[in-house]
């Protein structure tokens, strides 16, 4: 008999092949017997497909063009199995042992708790370069993503509940989904790293995130003035990081 699903893991993939594997990987060195995975494909046009199957370790693998990763993660939803579904990129890597620690806190959280959050390991052509999370304060939110995303277990009847993602976003839907729920916004932080997030830096210095950051502000409440000013002070940290003043 299978295990019973607590935690699903969602990866969306397009023309990852060159990563890919790792990831599989990491997954497969986990205690997955409580979790499933379920990769949602964009049409790759390169050999994802033939790499995915070759492991054989997703429940369910779907391939379809779509309108980028929230659109995906929405799609997603409605396939899980699991009572929690948390999201991870195709170039990261779970951390070994981190899956049970998820598993555990999803098996034990109140019904109250609408998302699971651990801490990242940003990495850079895979080589460490800073520790991503905190403990959840809800009056940090509209100054920035508050928790560490990634592998963060969300409660799928509240995911379900508040409408999903909005996939008019490209990179910040996550962090509108936080501004948008922030007024009963329940979130459990556990002690835990759970993935290496692959940054390669691109996300970090260019433009269209801290655009996308300041349009969920503005489409969640926060005024002209407020969130010109955060985005100017985003900006300016991506210089920053552009000239290697800052990580």
């Amino acid at each position: 008999m299978r295990d019973k699903v607590i935690l699903s893991v969602v990866c969306a993939v397009y023309n990852g092949s060159k990563v890919i594997a790792e990831l599989l990987q990491s997954y497969a060195n986990q205690n997955h017997s409580n979790t499933e995975l379920i990769i949602i494909d964009g049409a790759s046009s390169d050999n994802t497909l033939e790499i995915i199957n070759s492991y054989g370790l997703a429940s369910l693998v779907i391939s379809e063009p779509d309108n980028g990763i929230f659109d995906a993660w929405n799609k997603a939803i409605y396939l899980c199995s699991g009572t929690y579904v948390a999201f991870i990129g195709a170039d990261d890597l779970i951390v070994y042992g981190s899956l049970q620690h998820v598993v555990d806190a999803c098996r034990n959280a109140p019904k109250s708790v609408h998302l699971i959050a651990g801490f990242n390991i940003l990495t850079r052509k895979r080589k460490p370069i800073q520790i991503l999370g905190d403990v959840f304060d809800p009056s940090k939110l509209f100054y920035r993503m508050p928790i560490a995303h990634v592998m963060s277990a969300h409660s799928i009847t509240w995911l379900k509940s508040i409408g999903g993602f909005d996939s008019s976003f490209r990179s910040a839907g996550d962090y509108e989904l936080l501004l948008r729920a922030s007024k009963s916004l329940n979130i459990q932080t556990i002690p835990y790293i759970l993935v290496y997030m692959e940054d390669g830096g691109a996300s970090r210095k260019a433009i269209l995130p801290h655009l996308e950051h300041w349009r969920a502000r503005r489409k969640n409440g926060v005024g002209y003035l407020k969130a010109g000013i955060l985005l100017l002070k985003a900006l300016i940290g991506s210089v920053l990081r552009q000239s290697g003043l800052r990580r």
